[in-house]
C-alpha cells in the first residue's frame, strides 16, 4: 500500500483500538487490541476499553465467585490465551463446570458491565479459535496486575 492510498482520521483515544482493531478485520488479519491508557485530570487512568482502576475494583467486588474465579485465572495468566474448558476448571464451586456454565457465567457478566457500569468491553478479549473450535480468552499484563492486586485486598 502506498502513501497515497492512506488517508488520515481523527478518532477519540479510548475508540482507536477498536478502529485498528476493526481495520485488521477488513484486511483479513487477527490482531488483538493492546490497552492504551489515558490519564484524567483525577489521576485516574481509563484503558481503551473504558475500565478505570476504580471501576475494576467496583466490578471485582460486585461479582460472584465463579466469576471472581474465571478473572482470577485469566489475571494468573497474562496475555494467554485460555480455552473455555480451561476457564470452566477455574470455577472452585461448581467442579462439573462445563463450557456452559461458562457461557451463562459470562452472559451474567456481560449483562452486569452494560446495565450496571455502562461498558460494553469487559477487561479481557474474547475471540473464536478454529484449532480449539471455540471461544478463547486473554487478559493483558497491565490488567492482570490490577486484577491480581484488587483480588487479594478483598
Amino acid at each position: 500500500m502506498t502513501t497515497d492510498e492512506l488517508v488520515p482520521v481523527m478518532v477519540p483515544r479510548p475508540l482507536l483500538t477498536h478502529v485498528y482493531g476493526l481495520i485488521a478485520k477488513l484486511h483479513g488479519e487477527l490482531t488483538a487490541p493492546v490497552d492504551v491508557p489515558t490519564q484524567h485530570a483525577n489521576g485516574d487512568a481509563t484503558t481503551s476499553n473504558g475500565w478505570t482502576p476504580s471501576l475494576l475494583r467496583k466490578m471485582l467486588q460486585q461479582s460472584p465467585p465463579a466469576m471472581k474465579d474465571v478473572l482470577r485465572t485469566m489475571a494468573e495468566h497474562p496475555d494467554e490465551w485460555l480455552t473455555t474448558k480451561q476457564l470452566a476448571e477455574a470455577i472452585q464451586n461448581n467442579r462439573n463446570a462445563d463450557w456452559m456454565t461458562l457461557a451463562g457465567t459470562m452472559g451474567a457478566f456481560g449483562r452486569r458491565l452494560k446495565n450496571r457500569y455502562g461498558i460494553e468491553n469487559p477487561p479481557f478479549e474474547k475471540r473464536y479459535d478454529h484449532e480449539f473450535k471455540g471461544k478463547v480468552y486473554r487478559m493483558s499484563a497491565a490488567t492482570s496486575a490490577q486484577v491480581l492486586t484488587v483480588l487479594q485486598e478483598i
